[in-house]
């Protein structure tokens, strides 16, 4: 049995195109997209991805893998599947905004960390509230729902040189404004909290000067910010399925469909 070069490069095009798309949506996916993921462990899971979607996909472009029209799609492709998962990182970045906003009005912004996902120093809250939804996107079989979108979406935005129009990519900016309301609205509750109680200090400072405010209010506002912490943790859950639902509408919008 022999096989000729347009049929070797046919094959490899069918596997090659949908290969690059899951591949940039795992690099910005969350979890995996992060640098605590070893790279061989993502190329093998997206191979292995690959491996059983390829078969249930449309036909593939009639065009040279190698050729300039070939390497626009694979551009294009490359494209799509990191939109996919920058949304993804947007609806945690929601957190790790909030977290920011709390840290620095509580004080508890001098405990800070690497993020693994952008590699700066962040707040330790801002990891603490990553790090919870990270495991609420897990638990809520986030990764499964968008490994089947990211499959309906060889679908509804098939390879080729069309790809997402640019009025579907608008909505990635358009998101940017649920992350930065999605955050405030997390933690304005502690930081009217805060603000109150550094009115407080500030009208007991002016009453009696003898009082030091950074001896006597550094302590008591980062230990109220532990309580306040503490007393909104069971809103955590309602904030991530609100944002996570802004995610998955933003996807479908993406891709031209409708949740």
């Amino acid at each position: 049995m022999t096989f000729s070069v347009d049929q070797l490069l046919d094959w490899l095009a069918a596997y090659a195109w949908p290969f690059v798309r899951i591949s940039a949506t795992l690099t910005a996916m969350v979890a995996f997209g992060t640098q605590l993921m070893p790279r061989r462990v993502r190329v093998l899971l997206t191979l292995a991805i690959a491996l059983v979607v390829v078969p249930t996909l449309p036909p593939m472009p009639n065009e040279t893998l190698f050729s300039i029209k070939g390497m626009l799609i694979t551009g294009l492709q490359v494209v799509v599947g990191l939109a996919i998962g920058f949304i993804t990182q947007m609806v945690m970045q929601i957190l790790v905004l909030a977290g920011s906003i709390i840290a620095m009005q509580s004080s508890l912004g001098f405990a800070a960390m690497v993020d693994p996902v952008s590699g700066q120093q962040t707040p330790v809250v801002s990891q603490l509230f990553l790090m919870l939804a990270t495991l609420l996107f897990f638990a809520l079989d986030g990764h499964l729902w968008l490994l089947q979108m990211l499959h309906m979406s060889f679908f509804l935005v098939p390879v080729g040189v069309d790809g997402i129009q640019l009025p579907n990519y608008q909505v990635i900016s358009g998101f940017g404004t649920t992350l930065f309301a999605s955050g405030l609205s997390m933690a304005i509750a502690e930081v009217i909290a805060l603000l109150l109680i550094n009115i407080t200090f500030g009208y007991m400072t002016r009453a009696a000067p003898q009082l030091n405010i950074f001896t006597i209010g550094f302590p008591i506002i980062m230990l109220s910010g532990l309580l306040f912490l503490w007393i909104t943790a069971a809103n955590l859950l309602d904030h991530f399925m609100q944002a996570w639902r802004d995610g998955q509408g933003a996807i479908c919008t993406l891709l031209r469909t409708s949740c």
